[in-house]
């Protein structure tokens, strides 16, 4: 990464009412990739209809040859999967329409290795998982469904990785990107992510649940991490005669936070 592009910045209004700030995980001369947020939309959907779009704002940013995307040299802006609203995580972007294609077909031939870290509701005497169920689109539009009539192939690999009392911190691998695959594999197989309300109940996380002498406030508590316990780490490439580096996206500082006090206090109270 240059040291001159560390970050990606927009103004108040483009991505909500304050400004924004996204630092560069990765910046080869095909690709970059930043950390979208939670919440944050990064395609156009009827899932996503009012929330901010970030491919929007870095195309409108190019358009008006902002400093930042200039020295990126960008000829435009190729988005290489669709990262749902509702994660946060690494976003990839080719810088050229050769790239865009390179990166795509290796997209297509499941030679993009993806992690995610989940905090699920859930205590489990596995340690890890595994789930191909096909998934297909819900009739009423809104959300995906098992289905093997019309379902589209997917895996995805679930591996334990520590517990915070009654709660646990796994990671899932794969190789796919269906919408929303993650968080509906991880419901079948009996992972509850924080945070989900279409797939599974995985209710959010107060100070008031973990902390033994919590004294309650006159005003309405509110969660310790108020998103989806879901997020992107890494994307690795691996493809054949290729020696591309990968990208990496640190934990919201909330989730972050959530962990740090789920492990301060040991989980919910008994």
């Amino acid at each position: 990464m240059s040291d001159s592009v560390p970050f990606i910045s927009f103004p108040e209004r483009y991505l909500g009412e304050q400004s924004a700030k996204f630092p560069l995980s990765v910046d080869h001369e095909g690709y970059f990739a930043i950390c979208k947020p939670a919440g944050v939309a990064c395609f156009q959907h009827d899932w996503n209809v009012g929330k901010p779009d970030i491919s929007m704002a870095l195309r409108r940013e190019l358009l008006n040859e902002k400093p930042q995307l200039r020295a990126l040299g960008l000829e435009g802006l190729f988005r290489v999967y669709k990262l749902d609203a509702e994660l946060s995580g690494v976003l990839l972007y080719g810088k050229t329409e050769e790239w865009e294609e390179r990166l795509r077909n290796a997209f297509g031939s499941r030679q993009l290795v993806f992690r995610y870290h989940l905090l699920v509701s859930t205590e489990r005497e596995e340690r890890s998982l595994y789930c191909d169920l096909p998934i297909a689109l819900h009739s009423n539009g809104k959300r995906m469904l098992v289905s093997h009539k019309t379902g589209k192939k997917c895996e995805t690999r679930f591996q334990y990785l520590r517990s915070y009392g009654r709660y646990q911190l796994w990671e899932a691998e794969t190789r796919d990107f269906r919408p929303h695959q993650i968080r509906l594999h991880a419901a079948e197989r009996g992972l509850n992510v924080v945070g989900e309300r279409d797939y599974a109940r995985g209710d959010r996380i107060f100070l008031s649940m973990i902390k033994r002498d919590y004294r309650r406030g006159r005003e309405a508590e509110k969660p310790i991490y108020d998103a989806l316990c879901a997020h992107l780490v890494s994307v690795e490439f691996e493809i054949p005669d290729w020696d591309l580096p990968g990208a990496g996206a640190p934990i919201p500082k909330g989730f972050e936070t959530l962990l740090k006090k789920l492990d301060l206090h040991k989980g919910p109270r008994r």
